[in-house]
């Protein structure tokens, strides 16, 4: 209850018992006093207990509007305090958003930058990828190259081969004219020195027979392959190799044995060992035994011990 209400109530309180003074006061004169004298006391106390009653509740109101107001300055003060966090918060906040507002513009010039520097990868990206094409290109053009020039080369090795080969052959063909030539010039010298000292004429060679075929040169060449007592020699028919042949097998200037040739080829021979002190292997030396000895009158024994000799330079020239 307000305290307009609160005043209001008590000035009719007080015109209520003005009024019934004055109404008893006017009853008493035209009636019997008395009686309304009585029945306004009544009316009065009435009115009195009911002031009394009215004034306790707003005695009572007041109390607790007073505790409302209390409560509500109690309320206002919480309020009030926080709006004070709330306004450091919104301090704190506003100080916040500025730092964000400046880190926002720094992270802005940094993705600038690397934006910047994004568009420079970019172009030396393209850069690259244009220069690798480019070897690329190159590269492709050097294995067409590469694999034109490893076509030439196995064109230009075959033909070395077949040069190579007419080569061997050429030289097979003139060994074995140089070979005839020899033979037809030791001939020749034979039986014009034959000639002179025959009595008559022929007479000293007559009923003498090679043991074995003698070579116009020398023969040299290197052990191929061993199989038991089986030797099979670099060199053949076109070096001037016939069946029945001996050959010295020496290794260094060590003798290693004797060699009969039984089956002759063009460009390899092979035979059967008739002596040796240990078994030869591929890679040591032969040497046509005869040659080796230097005349058909010299015994085997005589070529095993000279055969160190063709170890020396002369080996040096073996097929």
């Amino acid at each position: 209850m307000s305290t307009l209400t609160k005043v209001f109530v008590v000035l009719l309180v007080i015109f209520s018992i003005a009024f019934t003074s004055m109404t008893v006061s006017i009853a008493t004169q035209t009636t019997n006093w008395r009686e309304t004298a009585n029945r306004y006391e009544e009316h009065a106390r009435v009115a009195d207990t009911n002031l009394r009653h009215l004034i306790a509740a707003n005695a009572a109101e007041l109390a607790a509007a007073a505790d409302a107001v209390n409560a509500n300055l109690e309320r206002i003060a919480q309020l009030e305090d926080q709006l004070q966090a709330a306004r450091r918060e919104a301090d704190q906040c506003g100080d916040e958003l500025r730092t964000a507002a400046s880190e926002r513009s720094s992270s802005e010039a940094l993705n600038r930058g690397l934006l910047a520097q994004l568009q420079n990868s970019e172009a030396a990206r393209a850069e690259y990828h244009k220069q690798r094409n480019e070897l690329e290109r190159q590269s492709i053009d050097l294995q067409r190259r590469n694999i034109d020039l490893d076509d030439r080369v196995n064109e230009l090795t075959a033909q070395i081969a077949v040069h190579m080969e007419q080569k061997r052959q050429y030289e097979q063909q003139i060994n074995i004219l140089r070979t005839e030539n020899e033979k037809l010039a030791h001939e020749a010298r034979r039986l014009s020195t034959g000639l002179a000292m025959e009595e008559p004429a022929g007479e000293a060679m007559a009923g003498v027979t090679a043991m074995t075929s003698v070579a116009a040169t020398a023969i040299r060449g290197t052990v191929l392959e061993v199989s038991g007592d089986i030797v099979t020699v670099s060199v053949g028919e076109a070096d001037g190799v016939r069946k029945d042949m001996v050959f010295v097998i020496h290794r260094g200037g060590e003798y290693v044995g004797d060699l009969k040739i039984s089956l002759v080829d063009p460009n390899q021979s092979a035979g059967r060992l008739i002596r040796s002190r240990f078994t030869p292997g591929p890679g040591d030396l032969v040497t046509d035994a005869l040659r080796l000895g230097g005349s058909r009158g010299k015994p085997a024994s005589w070529v095993r011990d000279t055969a160190v000799v063709a170890s020396g330079p002369e080996a040096a020239r073996c097929h």
